[in-house]
């Protein structure tokens, strides 16, 4: 039952994203979009990283309990390795167990009225933190469970705790383990861009080809995102060295690093590949770009070629900027990109699929132009993140008991 309560509605936002990714992002902007008279945030991360400056900039109150481990488990186990990746899971939440009670003396301390969990590795701790303390828990679902442990663990007993009032899932892909476990609790909101700060002008203009040495007719290929094996950086590299081959003015830029304790260097192993195929004086590893918005203008293409992908940010976020895109027709990228109408889809971990592609938009500008002004009108009307903020909004509201903000139809009338 809804109740009508005054003030602001006191909200945890606990996230241990805090080194970039999509999940990071994502948060961040929800809580810039979010209105202070409606929901107060009280944010708890393992440390604020690189959000930190940000943080501060929206006047936010950041709590960095002790102990509080970001993958723990990857310093010990491959979680990209199936024989491994429960293994992982479970160390990692033995390694935070601790946070449990530490969450619910937060909660009462701090009259916390809600719990949202932003991310995959604290659902099992702030799910559980709520319910002992009794206030209602939202789960943000940002990753496709595929594997059993993890279907088991998130789905099939996390999600079906008393206090989870509501299922958040990115797309429809994500959503689809839970609404197979608990329909009634799932709704589906997509990421949004941020239309402001990729405005033109809203960010310096930096001179990314001379940086790498690219001559003017140069065409620049770009891959922002982690150097994990999901992402399928090694298909590109191979991809590229095909169209390469007949294109020598083609360079590619790869931009993003392994996340912390991954036991696989993969950019060495990246790396390797592309000296394999003899392509490593046009491949260029940037490493860690905090601001990635000059670099994906820069870019005439942008690729995606994910063998997993539950949305994919960075493709918004290239529409935004005017990038035209290629990625894999994998998870919830299709509900993002119309294959030839604003942007190009291609099978996953398919090589040679994504070396065609990539060479039609190399070798045709305009129909680069044409799709790049099409995923700008198509950003605008379906990511804006001021829009998904709102409904994020009142969906928080909704979970824990409050009356909506908006008038209801019968109120007006």
């Amino acid at each position: 039952m809804l109740r009508r309560v005054h003030g602001p509605l006191k909200t945890l936002f606990l996230s241990s994203c805090v080194r970039g990714g999509g999940a990071g992002y994502s948060l961040y902007y929800l809580l810039k979009h979010l209105d202070r008279q409606v929901i107060e945030p009280l944010v708890v991360v393992p440390d604020q990283g690189i959000f930190g400056q940000r943080f501060a900039q929206l006047g936010l109150s950041v709590l960095t309990p002790r102990h509080f481990p970001e993958r723990t488990a990857q310093q010990r186990f491959d979680r990209h390795n199936r024989a491994t990746a429960a293994l992982s899971y479970a160390w990692n939440l033995g390694d935070s167990a601790w946070l449990v009670p530490a969450l619910v003396r937060i909660i009462k301390q701090h009259g916390i009225e809600l719990v949202y969990c932003n991310n995959m590795m604290v659902k099992p701790l702030g799910a559980p933190a709520a319910q002992l303390a009794d206030v209602p828990a939202v789960l943000h679902v940002r990753n496709l469970h595929e594997r059993p442990f993890a279907v088991a663990l998130y789905c099939q007993t996390v999600a079906r705790l008393p206090a989870v009032q509501l299922i958040i899932a990115n797309s429809a892909a994500s959503a689809v383990p839970y609404q197979r476990a608990v329909p009634e609790k799932v709704e589906i909101v997509h990421n949004g861009v941020d239309l402001e700060e990729y405005a033109p002008g809203a960010f310096p203009v930096e001179p990314w080809r001379e940086r790498i040495g690219a001559a003017a007719d140069d065409v620049l290929v770009g891959f922002t995102g982690n150097l994990v094996p999901r992402k399928g950086v090694d298909v590109l590299i191979r991809a590229f060295a095909r169209v390469q081959a007949r294109r020598p003015e083609l360079q590619l830029l790869i931009a993003g690093r392994v996340p912390i304790g991954s036991p696989t260097d993969y950019r060495e192993h990246y790396a390797a590949l592309a000296r394999s195929l003899g392509v490593e004086a046009r491949v260029h590893f940037l490493g860690f770009v905090a601001d990635v918005r000059p670099l994906v203008r820069a870019l005439d293409v942008l690729v995606l070629p994910s063998l997993q992908e539950p949305f994919g940010r960075s493709i918004i976020e290239a529409m935004a900027l005017g990038t035209p895109v290629i990625a894999s027709r994998v998870g919830g990228i299709p509900e993002v990109l119309d294959d030839g109408i604003d942007g190009l889809l291609v099978p996953p971990a398919d090589d040679l699929a994504l070396s065609h592609a990539l060479e039609r938009l190399v070798s045709d500008p305009a129909l680069r132009a044409a799709l790049a002004a099409r995923a700008e009108r198509e950003v605008r009307a379906r990511f804006d993140v001021a829009r998904s903020s709102e409904q994020m909004q009142q969906l928080l509201l909704r979970a824990a008991g409050r009356v909506p903000t908006a008038p209801s139809a019968e109120a007006q009338a």
